[in-house]
């Protein structure tokens, strides 16, 4: 509804204002552009509004409107309590809306027949807001909006019609708007407005060439009308005329003359290709990709003087970062009169260039035609920035000010960070730390010297005297400073004086008030000298608390298919009769969307806060679509066998092997069709359940899935998984396997922040090989294998980031069993405990040096005269474990034939191939040293590790076969994590394995 201003209840004997509102006479006398009555759906209003004497297209009076809500109280009799006067400001004037109470106001909207259109969107189409009283004149705009937006994306003929659904004991009005949309139309005629007729010809056949088709950006004749193709195909053709040298082009869809005899839209674009401008860059090589990035003409189409100078300092800012930090950027830009007179403007803009950069020049009063624009650029030597200065700061250190400064040290591979833009925030910073301490009259000036040609930064502070506060009022609380601010406040006699820290104090007393239902709370601040003492202060805290409102109702709309139930276990912070606070409307509307089943969710009162002390909550919700399905078919021709391309092989629950390069097995060729399926069904059971199928044939690969997950299991706070899958895969030439799982997995935190987890788990297995190429690489016992495994673990991870953590720790407690008794063909028990922790120190000038610790201890036995299956054995060794050897390449090994031909000896080779153990000890400890002065986001890393895997458990075993891997690597920051490179080795080399490995990855060890 745009800025509404709640003015206050008009009883008969006057106005009474509702504090902190705006007066009335503030618009007295501006153009009424519209009357309106609100909040009582049913209600024939023409008469009521004809009859006011208040009238749209008048000024405002406010003689008229008192005498507007007396009229309505006298025809509205009793039906009415008092009548709210909202004030809407407009561009050409006010809108007048009499609020006549009790009033309805806007629950939810639904869209039946729209479903394929997002659920938000056409909450914008139908101009909908919360909290909005109920009017005739919101419903028509909603539908009036909800025509244009289906007649956008094709639906000329699209129908919409209203329902009114009343909750009369709530005063909730929820709308229905039936669709039928019709036909989609197909593109039509394509015209090409304030084109010439060359141009037009050249864009129409851009717009259908062979390169617009294949990027989807081509509109044709007979093609599906779509919204978003015609914008895409506009920026295409703006791109176009850039590139032709039009560097102003502006291309937009002007809109759509509809034919409903053939159902086909005309469309027409507005085209302004403005002068062909001639752009020239000397005096360095650009890369085409570069310079379009830094240009402006080319994202925003405009060659207006504020482009043309951003172009300027971009460039110049541009060679400063690569360590040209004089770098001058020479702009000479030619306009002709219309009277043919050439006239050349030249700038000139340096990265060290301190000034502010001057305003583009004023409209010329004869019209100007740009001819060119030419940059030259003048790089000058390329330097670093040697050093960071700072003079004149007595309260604050370098080590205080330097994390500040924006200006960056020359390293090992950089030449430092510096330009006139990053001085300026550095000088900006620098005053708001000091400001921020009381100082608020602090100048720093920036010095730039060229000793020797590199640059020095010296930042000379004035700091000037310090203001302290000498008083401290607080005035219009109830709730006293004790309560609101338990810790005490920032502000007080004898602090310093600082807005920063009034800042700090207002947002927590505010954060008090609106956690304890004060959602009208508002803080004020005051300063005044204290006579006599020039930098001594007198502060007084204004606050106006308002009513503490409490729930009285907490109320759902737009539920299908969810439980009820459900909802009320997601918004249970929202309890009737307790305060109704800010943190517990966020929260409700942040646990709606945790399950993932609703794609739009509101929580709030049903109408604005004003003075009341009860409100009911509306919690608003629309169910995202419950069924998806993706499909695909292919054809797939495989050449199976001959050389293995990766150089190595890798069995189901096995570790990796590594071939010989000699190994090769005998040529085969399949081919066959394959598909593809996946189905996902949610909110199965109205309580977030999730259902998917997944499948997939081909001639040499089948594998299908069944998932299904309960988040909340009999109601209760455990979280229940099935997973069913089963797949039989001859991919591979050296085997063929075939693997079936059912399992049952029950997780559950035990913590509020859910740091801390139960999982308890059961899960039957199968695991079949055979056509085994290498007989020996599985023995004979191990080919067949069926567990039937109950298994618990305990899982505590407090880190702040588990892909790079900082501080924190991981503890993880598993426990396996596998008997007979349940299935399975082996009897034995596994333990498996990490324990891992980080923190943070103080090291090198460091402040983010992590000092990583992890221990792994990993037991098992087997009994009743069973065995250890290999796939359930320990391995170790590579980038994550033990660094000093190869991948799972720790612990016992075996020397095994390899044979690609058995009959043939030369295709036959000895390998190494691990054979796991009974028990895993690992000890791994990391210091990750950032280093910004030598590259930023680059960091080296020193490591140990220690351990191995042993044939059994012993003291003397694990003595005898403990290894130490050193070793150090470089980490490489990125939005997915670190990239790694670790060089490590060996102090207890095996023969035949080298004592140093290389390992590349990402994400960090442990």
């Amino acid at each position: 509804m745009g800025l509404l201003m709640l003015l206050g209840t008009l009883l008969p004997t006057g106005w009474a204002q509702t504090p902190g509102t705006t007066p009335l006479d503030l618009f007295q006398g501006r153009p009424v552009t519209a009357v309106e009555l609100a909040g009582r759906p049913g209600l024939d209003t023409a008469p009521l509004i004809a009859a006011l004497p208040q009238q749209a297209g008048e000024l405002l009076d406010e003689g008229k409107i008192t005498a507007s809500v007396t009229l309505l109280r006298q025809r509205m009799g009793a039906k009415v309590t008092s009548v709210v006067v909202n004030v809407i400001p407009e561009v050409s004037g006010v809108r007048l809306q009499f609020l006549l109470r009790p009033a309805d106001f806007f629950g939810i909207y639904q869209f039946p027949g729209a479903l394929q259109f997002p659920y938000t969107r056409l909450l914008e189409a139908a101009h909908y807001a919360t909290q909005t009283p109920y009017t005739a004149d919101a419903v028509s705009s909603a539908v009036s909006g909800l025509q244009n937006y289906f007649q956008q994306e094709g639906y000329f003929q699209a129908r919409v019609e209203p329902e009114e659904r009343v909750d009369d004991g709530h005063g909730v009005v929820n709308l229905t708007f039936a669709t039928a949309l019709g036909p989609r139309a197909r593109f039509g005629a394509v015209r090409f407005d304030g084109a010439t007729g060359a141009q037009a010809a050249d864009l129409l056949a851009t717009l259908s060439s062979f390169w617009a088709r294949l990027r989807r950006k081509s509109v044709t004749s007979g093609r599906l009308y779509s919204r978003q193709r015609l914008q895409v195909a506009a920026a295409y053709l703006q791109s176009h005329l850039n590139g032709e040298g039009y560097l102003g082009a502006q291309v937009s869809p002007r809109g759509a003359t509809y034919h409903p005899e053939s159902n086909r839209a005309d469309i027409a674009f507005d085209v302004q290709a403005g002068p062909k401008v001639d752009l020239s860059i000397t005096g360095a090589h650009l890369w085409p990709w570069t310079r379009h990035g830094l240009l402006p003409f080319y994202s925003e189409s405009n060659v207006a003087p504020a482009a043309v100078q951003d172009g300027q300092q971009n460039l110049a800012s541009y060679f400063a970062s690569k360590g040209y930090f004089n770098a001058v950027v020479t702009t000479k830009v030619t306009t002709t009169t219309v009277g043919g007179e050439t006239e050349t403007r030249q700038t000139q803009a340096s990265a060290a260039d301190l000034t502010v950069p001057p305003a583009p020049p004023a409209p010329a009063a004869e019209p100007l035609q740009l001819k060119s624009i030419a940059y030259h650029i003048d790089k000058g030597p390329r330097n670093d920035v040697e050093a960071i200065r700072f003079t004149g700061n007595q309260f604050y250190s370098r080590a205080d000010l330097l994390p500040l400064v924006q200006v960056k040290l020359e390293g090992l591979l950089s030449h430092g960070d510096f330009s006139a833009e990053l001085l300026r925030q550095s000088v900006s910073n620098l005053e708001a730390l000091y400001k921020g301490s009381g100082y608020s009259n602090v100048q720093v000036t920036p010095e730039i010297t060229h000793p020797g040609g590199n640059l020095v930064v010296t930042f000379k502070i004035k700091e000037g005297t310090q203001d302290f506060v000498s008083a401290l009022k607080i005035e219009g609380n109830a709730v006293a400073p004790g309560v609101f601010a338990p810790q005490g406040l920032m502000i007080g006699n004898g602090t310093p004086f600082s807005q920063t820290l009034i800042s700090e104090d207002r947002a927590q007393i505010l954060a008090y008030y609106l956690s304890h239902g004060y959602l009208n709370a508002n803080f004020r601040a005051t300063a005044a000298p204290t006579p006599g003492h020039p930098h001594q202060v007198e502060v007084t805290y204004h606050i106006q608390e308002g009513p503490q409102v409490h729930t009285a109702a907490v109320l759902t709309y737009g539920r299908q298919q969810t439980n009820a139930r459900l909802i009320r276990l997601l918004t249970s912070d929202l309890k009737p009769k307790e305060p109704l606070t800010e943190n517990d409307l966020l929260q409700a509307a942040s646990q709606l969307y945790s399950p993932g089943i609703f794609d739009w969710a509101d929580v709030g009162p049903r109408r604005p806060i004003a003075d009341q002390t009860q409100a009911d909550v509306l919690v608003k919700v629309h169910e995202a679509a419950r069924n998806s399905l993706v499909w695909g078919f292919g054809f797939d021709l495989t050449n199976r066998g001959g050389s293995i391309p990766s150089g190595t092989i890798a069995l189901p629950g096995l570790p990796v092997v590594g071939l010989p390069s000699s190994f090769v097995t005998s040529q085969a060729t399949f081919f066959g069709p394959s598909v593809n399926v996946e189905y996902t069904r949610l909110n199965e059971g109205g309580k977030a359940g999730t259902l998917s199928f997944g499948g997939f044939a081909g001639r040499l690969d089948q594998h299908g899935s069944v998932t299904w997950t309960d988040p909340y299991l009999f109601w209760t706070k455990f979280t229940g998984n099935l997973l069913i899958s089963g797949e039989h895969d001859s991919q591979n030439p050296v085997f063929t396997a075939q693997i079936g799982q059912i399992g049952y997995q029950l997780e559950r935190p035990l913590n509020l922040d859910r740091t801390t987890n139960l999982f308890l788990r059961y899960s039957y297995s199968q695991t079949g090989l055979s056509q085994l190429l290498i007989p020996d690489l599985v023995p004979e016992r191990d080919r067949h294998i069926r567990l039937s495994t109950l298994s618990a673990t305990f899982l505590r991870d407090t880190r702040d980031n588990p892909l790079d953590a900082h501080k924190g720790m991981l503890q993880s407690y598993e426990v396996d069993l596998n008997t007979t008794a349940l299935g399975s063909n082996v009897d034995f028990a596994k333990v498996l405990t990490q324990t891992a922790y980080y923190k943070t120190l103080h090291l090198l000038g460091q402040p983010s040096t992590v000092w990583a610790n992890s221990l792994r201890l990993g037991l098992e036995r087997a009994f009743a005269g069973s065995f250890i299956p290999l796939s359930q054995a320990f391995f170790s060794g590579g980038g994550s474990t033990l660094r000093g050897f190869p991948l799972d390449g720790a612990g016992p090994q075996k020397t095994i034939p390899a044979c690609g031909n058995p009959n043939v000896p030369s295709t036959c080779s000895l390998i190494q191939v691990p054979v796991g153990g009974s028990a895993l000890l690992i000890f791994n400890s990391e210091l990750r040293i950032p280093t910004p002065e030598v590259w930023k986001n680059l960091g080296i890393a020193l490591f140990y590790d220690g351990g191995n895997v042993f044939n059994h458990v012993g003291l003397n075993t694990i003595g005898a076969s403990y290894t130490n891997t050193i070793g150090f690597g470089l980490r490489y920051q990125t939005a997915v994590g670190p990239i790694r490179i670790d060089f490590g080795h060996n102090l207890n080399a095996v023969p035949g394995i080298s004592a140093t490995q290389i390992f590349i990855t990402l994400g960090q060890a442990f």
